[in-house]
């Protein structure tokens, strides 16, 4: 579809000229910008609070690589420098507390016991053992 008429104030600037131009529905226009962010994500499970579950993106390419995000544009939104230095220095000051109390939600919360289950590991799945129970002799 084009627009042959466009309605301009009639001014001799080469700006306000009437140019054909190419109409594009919005719902291609969507479909390009999404498998372009697509590209650089990879969907997973994550641990979300309360035990729960929910649906995530590894980031594959980006300033964000191998962070999980909820949205997957966020991993090639812009950094915020500011931001980024209040956040090590927190690490830096937090990192045994944190590690405690990482350990334990790693280790022992009900999301993380049901997470173990889904996320299986392409490498992992070649090398699991087989579940044949052996007669007993």
């Amino acid at each position: 579809m084009k627009i042959v008429e466009i309605v301009q104030p009639k001014t001799s600037s080469a700006i306000n000229s009437s140019v054909t131009q190419a109409v594009v529905p919005q719902d291609i226009a969507l479909e390009e910008c999404v498998s372009a962010i697509a590209e650089g994500i990879s969907q997973i499970f994550r641990r979300a609070k309360g035990g729960r579950l929910k649906t995530g993106f590894r980031c594959t390419s980006g300033p964000r690589r191998g962070r999980i995000v909820a949205k997957p544009s966020t991993c090639n939104a812009r950094m915020n420098p500011i931001k980024g230095a209040k956040i090590r220095m927190k690490r830096h000051a937090k990192a045994k507390q944190a590690g405690v109390k990482m350990r334990f939600t790693k280790r022992a919360t009900a999301g993380s016991k049901r997470l173990k289950g889904l996320q299986v590991s392409k490498k992992s799945r070649a090398l699991q053992k087989s579940k044949i129970i052996k007669p007993k002799k």
